[in-house]
């Protein structure tokens, strides 16, 4: 390895009043050695869990930064809080995934040996040194515990491929109609999609899948009309590609004119004229 870990700071913050979970994690952990006042069991907050850089980390506490350098630091930030921490023992573990699949690759841990209801620690790595391209998360533990992690980030990042779109580009309202989605990303990453059908709904963010897998959604529409479908795609540090748009027509008309007449005769009689409906396709 290129570089060597450097030591954490732990930030001790002993007089906390109030405190808001920013991940919504809490778990009860049972207490580690002697206590003074002792008590069976603590709720721990993860109340901040970030990677950031040196400065806004420091200032705030609260800025993410998920995209860095290869050769830059990737300041790691969590803050737990509860009523006492006296005898827990905090831990972050890193771990990355340089396009051989996501890996535990260091970790490192104190004993709290005050009575404070809050505390934070910092640890920092020029990870891609040492592993090259990559992406990972920080997770927190308390006493060996998991309580949340932290947002991805990415190293030497490379924005996703805009992806392809194909399917029906006409068809009937109604009726499901399944479109392939396919995306590449530059450095081999997993990838989710998000898609817009052009009828005010949309299939947010799919769950993630490998780089160049054809994922299939199906749509309905349920009037008829000319809809944009618009599909994009990110990775898991948000990175996120261009758009791309594959124009619909819903129903299919063989392209004869509509005229305000014929709307109304048909609805005037819902049951008649079997034949030219389906050739126009009501």
């Amino acid at each position: 390895m290129k570089t060597k870990i450097l030591p954490s700071i732990v930030v001790m913050l002993m007089l906390v009043t109030a405190v808001v979970p920013v991940l919504g994690a809490t778990a009860t952990i049972g207490t580690a050695g002697q206590k003074q006042q002792p008590a069976p069991t603590v709720d721990v907050n993860l109340t901040v869990a970030i990677t950031t850089d040196w400065v806004n980390g420091w200032q705030d506490h609260g800025l993410r930064i998920r995209e860095f350098p290869l050769d830059g630091n990737v300041w790691a930030y969590s803050e737990i809080a509860a009523t006492d921490l006296y005898g827990l023992y905090f831990t972050q573990k890193w771990y990355y995934d340089n396009g051989t699949g996501l890996e535990f690759k260091w970790s490192w841990g104190w004993e709290i040996t005050e009575h404070w209801t809050s505390s934070a620690s910092w640890s920092w790595w020029q990870i891609g040194l040492d592993y090259g391209k990559g992406q990972g998360f920080i997770e927190t533990l308390v006493e060996n515990v998991s309580i949340g992690i932290s947002n991805w980030y990415a190293m030497g990042n490379t924005k996703p491929n805009t992806p392809v779109i194909t399917g029906d580009t006409s068809g009937k309202i109604k009726q499901p109609h399944t479109y392939n989605l396919t995306a590449v990303d530059p450095d081999g990453f997993n990838l989710s999609y998000f898609v817009d059908w052009g009828d005010n709904t949309t299939t947010d963010w799919t769950a993630f899948s490998p780089s160049g897998t054809t994922i299939q959604l199906t749509h309905t529409w349920t009037k008829k009309g000319d809809y944009t479908i618009k599909c994009m795609v990110e990775d898991r540090a948000l990175n996120q590609s261009a758009w791309t748009t594959l124009a619909v027509k819903m129903p299919y008309s063989n392209d004869i004119p509509r005229t305000p007449w014929l709307e109304r005769l048909f609805e005037r009689f819902p049951n008649a004229f079997p034949i030219l409906r389906h050739l126009l396709g009501y």
